[in-house]
């Protein structure tokens, strides 16, 4: 294999693992949310992600390595108050398409129905 494969594989694999991290947190930032519990690892994952289990296995170890998860041999893998809030953005970002009013719907969540009395700045019916 030459130098630029193997420069190209290395990127590759970092991009990969650089997504897997993303994915997982995000995942884990849903499950805890629908309350499903607080403590995650790959078996409880899995069904969730894109990647296979030793893929989401080093995920996991390298978000522990960031200071986003912290790791308990009995509980598995719990969030750290950095990793909960950066979970919380990415998924936040990933849906926020999903999250805009409707045709019709004001954006600013201010109004009710037609009535537009208590509109704020951000309203486009104001």
């Amino acid at each position: 294999m030459s130098l630029a494969a193997e420069q190209a594989d290395r990127q590759n694999g970092a991009l990969d693992r650089l997504v897997n991290r993303e994915e997982v947190l995000q995942i884990c930032y849903w499950y805890e949310g629908e309350g499903f519990g607080k403590a995650f690892d790959s078996a409880v994952l899995r069904p969730f992600l894109k990647c296979d289990s030793r893929s989401a296995d080093a995920a996991l170890r390298e978000l522990v390595a960031q200071g986003h998860l912290e790791s308990s041999p009995a509980a598995g893998y719990r969030f750290t108050e950095q990793g909960r809030k950066e979970a919380g953005r990415l998924f936040a970002d990933g849906f926020a398409d999903y999250q805009k009013a409707g045709h019709g719907e004001c954006a600013a969540g201010c109004c009710e129905e037609d009535d537009h009395s208590r509109c704020g700045d951000d309203c486009a019916f104001h």
